[in-house]
């Protein structure tokens, strides 16, 4: 019997920069985007809760197995925290756990602005208890809604700055700059704890995710093959590499080359630009295939 013919990959290989909406899950925003542009498969580079909206990096076809580089990308939110109301969910969809009255004039630019440095650099953060995180295979929110008792463990996280936008009698408007994992519900949680009053995240939007801006993103509805991005390591934020022709056969065969450069990982391409392949440095200084691209 011959050797099976590989099937050559069907639809749109790139990212999409969405504008989510409020309301749809990261995953149901993203199998519309792959409805609409007829791609294979896709995924996405790092959930936003369905009560967020803005930037959600969308990868399509072969562009998914570029994921583990693009999840990690530091993000950056504006926030909308109000004061006054705390709930289970720490933000505006869930049930209300504690509610306070502010004296007039409590919330002030000073007050806040004395609040923040505690949460900036990196820290301890304990995540919602109603989340995505996993915990013996299923999501927290999953146990939460369930009504089981759990506890849930504080992870190692990262805020680069923030910086108040704007203020009023009862919310503040906040703009965020974190690395991945980072919960801004905790910190709507948590800023109400340290200015002692109950608090909750009234409104997020996603402003940024690695080098792709809200400037960039498309609503689904206005989506065409147009705004798909190719597969290139300046658009992706992944360093490239475009190797000679020898090189490149030897890649495409699966075979490893002389590694230039110090990058640990690199897209390479061929003579011509076109991705090859994602590769990793060995011990000895080669590059060695761990994700083949079929383009």
């Amino acid at each position: 019997m011959g050797r099976r013919r590989r099937r050559e990959n069907a639809g749109p290989n790139g990212l999409v920069v969405l504008d989510k909406a409020f309301g749809p899950t990261s995953f149901s925003a993203m199998r519309a985007v792959e409805r609409r542009l007829g791609a294979s498969r896709a995924g996405h580079a790092g959930t936003l809760d369905p009560a967020a909206s803005g930037v959600l990096v969308v990868l399509l076809g072969e562009a998914t197995k570029l994921s583990s580089w693009i999840v990690g990308h530091d993000k950056a939110y504006r926030a909308t925290i109000a004061f006054g109301r705390a709930t289970d969910t720490l933000d505006a969809t869930g049930e209300t756990v504690a509610e306070a009255t502010l004296p007039p004039g409590f919330l002030t630019r000073e007050r806040v602005e004395a609040a923040l440095p505690a949460f900036l650099g990196e820290q301890l953060q304990l995540p919602p208890r109603y989340s995505a995180i996993k915990k013996d295979g299923r999501s927290l929110m999953s146990r939460a809604r369930a009504g089981e008792e759990f506890e849930v463990e504080p992870r190692q996280v990262v805020c680069h700055g923030l910086e108040i936008v704007a203020i009023g009698e009862d919310r503040v408007v906040i703009d965020v700059a974190c690395g991945s994992g980072y919960y801004v519900r905790s910190l709507a949680r948590d800023l109400g704890q340290a200015i002692d009053v109950p608090s909750h995240l009234a409104a997020l939007v996603r402003t940024r995710s690695g080098p792709f801006t809200i400037a960039q993103a498309k609503p689904v509805e206005v989506l065409t093959a147009e705004d798909v991005n190719p597969i290139h390591g300046d658009v992706m934020g992944i360093p490239t590499l475009r190797l000679e022709a020898d090189d490149a056969d030897a890649i495409g065969h699966g075979r490893t080359v002389a590694a230039a450069g110090d990058a640990p990982r690199a897209l390479v391409t061929g003579p011509d630009g076109a991705p090859l392949a994602l590769v990793e440095r060995t011990p000895d200084d080669r590059w060695r295939v761990f994700r083949g691209l079929r383009l």
